[in-house]
């Protein structure tokens, strides 16, 4: 074997040390590197080497360019080269270094080697593991497999190096972990452009230059916060703007709904006082006409269609609004309609409501009833239910009204879509839910695969200060 001769590593600290050295290139890191370690093998000591293939093959390089052959302290096992990404793996669990399995890979590792040495000899040992930790955003693995090397140096007569890239610090939030990697090392190598420096005046020169940097680094720090509030300050003016318009888009949308439903009364009494009134008159007409013994069967059915178009008016009427509600409330009104929808529809629709439920402020009962409108007309057309209860239910605060089918139930994407923008769900829905708001109620939806659940509860105070 052929030995040359090596001169040692700059910064080297010498035995029971952990250093870190951080590099701005490999060929740095590499010279720096075979000395550290072509040092110790010449000395007779061990050598463990867990990097990537590219820094063992250019290890390996430059201790032969120095006339160092590597193979015979591999063969004695004095020379260990390990892949750096497979090591990891051995010991890492769920993304966090396991200490037990550490310490039984690495020990192992470091134990061989100390055999092969002689047992008495120092281990120079170096180690790309943390940083591929620390590349790959786990920056508190990578401290605490530091941590973990320190523990693990208190058994074994080890100088240990681990390197860093100066590349992976390059962003502000990374100070506070520059400082704790630096922390859990006994020394610091800086990158070559500081250690390359000849002589104490370039040297001091050097740190006012960087404390220079520093300065107008702590400055642009300060500027762009100045900056980052002022941005955050507009951000909140515009959101709130966003808001008022938001808001004001919500109250134009009820005073819509207010008008729909008034427009809505005037039709309904339209229908039933004049419409109405021209086919009982036509009624009449057909009455008289059935005296002439002519074609009987022809006025029957004139006089049958007659009769349906006064019934499909009169529905149409109580629909719009249902002269029932104004007579005897919101529950009246509510029986009549289950009761004609579930004929109409071929559903099953059943309704549970309180005995001595009373009368409600008209605003709200209107605003229940529409609300019970759009939902049985949505169970209808979209849930593919065959049957659907209705429940009514009044405290001292707020009355509450619930719909609950057997149908296939929403997609869960788009009930979450609809709860957190009230959007994408058709006009059904998004108008129950203004109703509510309207008045301060809210409006619950749970669906799923035995059927979907509609809630409005709406507060009594706010309906009576409408």
């Amino acid at each position: 074997m052929q030995s040359g001769t090596f001169i040692a590593p700059s910064g080297d600290p010498g035995h029971q040390a952990h250093t870190v050295q951080f590099y701005a290139e490999d060929t740095f890191l590499l010279d720096d590197l075979s000395r550290f370690i072509g040092t110790a093998l010449v000395a007779g000591d061990a050598a463990v080497v867990i990097a990537t293939k590219a820094h063992r093959d250019g290890l390996v390089q430059r201790l032969q360019s120095l006339g160092f052959d590597t193979a015979k302290p591999k063969a004695q096992g004095r020379f260990i080269a390990l892949d750096a990404a497979e090591t990891l793996a051995k010991f890492m669990r769920q993304g966090w270094p396991d200490a037990a399995l550490f310490s039984e890979v690495l020990g192992s590792v470091l134990g061989q080697a100390a055999t092969a040495a002689g047992g008495l000899r120092r281990i120079a040992a170096f180690g790309e593991m943390v940083f591929l930790l620390w590349a790959k955003g786990n920056a508190e693995a990578a401290l605490r497999l530091e941590q973990l090397w320190n523990d693990l140096a208190k058994s074994h007569a080890l100088s240990l190096r681990c390197a860093y890239p100066m590349s992976g610090f390059d962003r502000e939030e990374h100070s506070d972990l520059f400082v704790k990697i630096c922390a859990e090392h006994s020394h610091v190598i800086p990158v070559e452009s500081y250690t390359e420096l000849i002589g104490e005046e370039q040297r001091l020169r050097s740190i006012t230059h960087l404390q220079q940097k520093a300065q107008a680094l702590q400055t642009e720090m300060a500027e762009r916060k100045l900056v980052e509030e002022a941005l955050r300050r507009s951000k909140a003016d515009l959101e709130s703007q966003v808001e008022q318009r938001t808001s004001a888009l919500r109250q134009l949308s009820s005073r819509l709904l207010t008008l729909q439903d008034t427009e809505r009364r005037r039709i309904a009494r339209e229908l039933h006082d004049s419409l109405g009134q021209y086919l009982v008159g036509l009624k009449l007409n057909v009455d008289m006409l059935r005296q002439s013994p002519e074609r009987e069967e022809l006025w029957a059915e004139a006089e049958q269609l007659m009769q349906q178009c006064i019934s499909e008016v009169r529905v149409l009427s109580y629909l719009l609004h249902p002269p029932t509600m104004d007579a005897a409330g919101f529950a009246s009104a509510a029986q009549w309609y289950v009761e004609g929808f579930g004929q109409r529809s071929g559903l099953d629709v059943t309704l549970e409501v309180p005995g001595d439920l009373g009368r409600l402020p008209d605003t709200l009962e209107l605003a229940l009833f529409r609300v019970l409108q759009e939902t049985l007309t949505n169970v209808h057309r979209h849930s593919g239910a065959s049957a659907a209860h209705v429940t009514i239910m009044e405290d001292a605060e707020q009355v509450i009204l619930e719909v609950k089918d057997n149908g296939r139930g929403i997609p869960e994407e788009l009930l979450s879509h609809f709860q957190a923008t009230g959007a994408g769900m058709g006009v059904g829905l998004a108008g129950i839910r203004e109703r509510a708001r309207e008045l301060g109620g809210t409006l619950k939806l749970e669906s799923g695969s035995t059927g979907t659940l509609v809630q409005v509860a709406i507060p009594l105070t706010s309906a009576d200060s409408r």
